[in-house]
């Protein structure tokens, strides 16, 4: 029986990679916020990271480029843990509500920033 062309191992291997990347770059953006006093938050700086990385390197956006629309449509996945951690830990929050809602509006409107800037650079890339 013939796998899909979305199954087909050698495609299953490079998204597996692009989400390697990605989770690296993650990681280093966790460091390095860790280090350095900056006022971003890790995964954003994961971000710049990685738009940086796209930049010097654009052998890596190429071979990511085609995997990324198939790891967005599964993006909703990855707030399930968040969301059934404030769920269960509600009680936890009592007291930080603003500060969790300014955390979370500002890492938002930085996340979108940082995406706009990998939309530009991957649109001149066309």
């Amino acid at each position: 029986m013939e796998h899909p062309s979305y199954l087909c191992p050698r495609q299953l291997t490079l998204m597996l990679v692009s989400l390697l990347v990605i989770a690296v770059f993650y990681f280093a953006g966790e460091g390095v916020s860790r280090v350095l006093p900056l006022p971003l938050p890790g995964p954003i700086v994961g971000l710049l990271l990685l738009l940086l990385a796209f930049k010097l390197r654009p052998a890596l956006f190429t071979l990511m480029a085609r995997h990324i629309p198939a790891l967005l449509s599964h993006l909703a996945l990855l707030f399930l843990p968040a969301t059934v951690g404030i769920m269960v830990s509600y009680r936890l929050l009592d007291g930080y509500w603003p500060a969790v809602i300014t955390a979370v509006i500002v890492s938002t409107v930085l996340s979108l920033l940082a995406g706009i800037l990998v939309f530009r650079y991957a649109d001149k890339q066309r």
